[in-house]
């Protein structure tokens, strides 16, 4: 019954074998979405309440840093006035006062969320964020205490503002981290799936199933190549498919380097000039071709 299924050309295998490689990219799937990954890493604590605490922290860091501010760029200004008297660089002054200590403290303390990979950095963050500490405590406190030396709430409303302000941007810069930390496990897996389907779709015989795939692929190909064998394809077993299946399988490798007395013929050889055949004439007496004798005199 076998003998009577007609095995497949050289270009059918080569066609069930395309077969079988879009049977395996199908069931691999589609290359995987970059907005899949968003929320693959899970977090502490919902969404929802992260973005409260961040929407929180700057109100607070808002509430905190006008006292502050204002009263850091009064004392920058009327310092620089005194030695330089230039109303235009004593505003300067003071906006710069501002930046380098409220600004500084939070600029400072959300960098070591980056750029603290090292020790020596962030010996020097946590240096600067001092000074710009420094600057703020004394200015506000050179402006509010003056008259109101002995009253605690004068100390507490001149001292809390930068301290407020570094706190709160304590809190953001965790809240960047614990962001830093799900964008990189969410683009980690990100790209662990990239790489897993580009091994797939690039070398599909490299699937786990590859070759269920191409048997398939092969079992169709003989029914479409002997359709018209209705009755012997009908009455053809999973044994009876395998044998033919692996009948195709082999079916390239019939070829071997040939060999002569133990060693592979390279080429094949060359015939000379003087081993050739003589020519053949038309004999005169009409009985056909014969080799032209050559004469006695040649």
């Amino acid at each position: 019954m076998l003998s009577q299924i007609r095995p497949l050309t050289q270009e059918e295998r080569q066609i069930a074998y395309a077969a079988a490689q879009e049977a395996v990219n199908r069931a691999v799937g589609e290359r995987p979405e970059r907005d899949l990954f968003n929320q693959y890493a899970a977090l502490r604590f919902p969404p929802r309440v992260t973005k409260l605490i961040t929407v929180l922290c700057i109100v607070l860091l808002l509430a905190a840093f006008t006292p502050s501010a204002i009263r850091l760029y009064v004392i920058g200004s009327e310092t620089f006035g005194a030695a330089v008297p230039d109303d235009r660089a004593a505003v300067a002054v003071g906006i710069a006062t501002v930046l380098t200590a409220e600004i500084g403290q939070v600029v400072f303390s959300l960098a070591l969320a980056t750029l603290g990979t090292t020790a020596s950095v962030r010996r020097l963050l946590y240096i600067s964020m001092g000074i710009a500490t420094a600057i703020a405590l004394v200015g506000n406190v050179q402006v509010a205490l003056p008259g109101h030396m002995h009253s605690p709430f004068a100390w507490l409303e001149a001292i809390a503002p930068p301290l407020m302000v570094l706190s709160t941007a304590y809190v953001l810069k965790e809240q960047m981290l614990v962001a830093i930390e799900q964008r990189h496990a969410n683009e980690r897996a990100y790209q662990d799936a990239i790489n897993d389907w580009q091994r797939a779709t690039l070398n599909p015989e490299n699937h786990p199933r590859w070759m269920q795939f191409y048997a398939n692929a092969l079992r169709d190909a003989l029914r479409k190549s002997n359709s018209r064998k209705r009755e012997a394809l009908e009455v053809l077993t999973t044994a009876d498919w395998r044998g033919l299946v692996f009948r195709e399988l082999q079916a390239d490798q019939w070829y071997e380097q040939p060999t002569l007395s133990g060693e592979v013929i390279e080429r094949v050889p060359e015939v000379s000039a003087e081993a050739l055949p003589l020519a053949l004439t038309i004999s005169p007496n009409g009985n056909g071709q014969h080799p032209a004798m050559p004469s006695d005199g040649q």
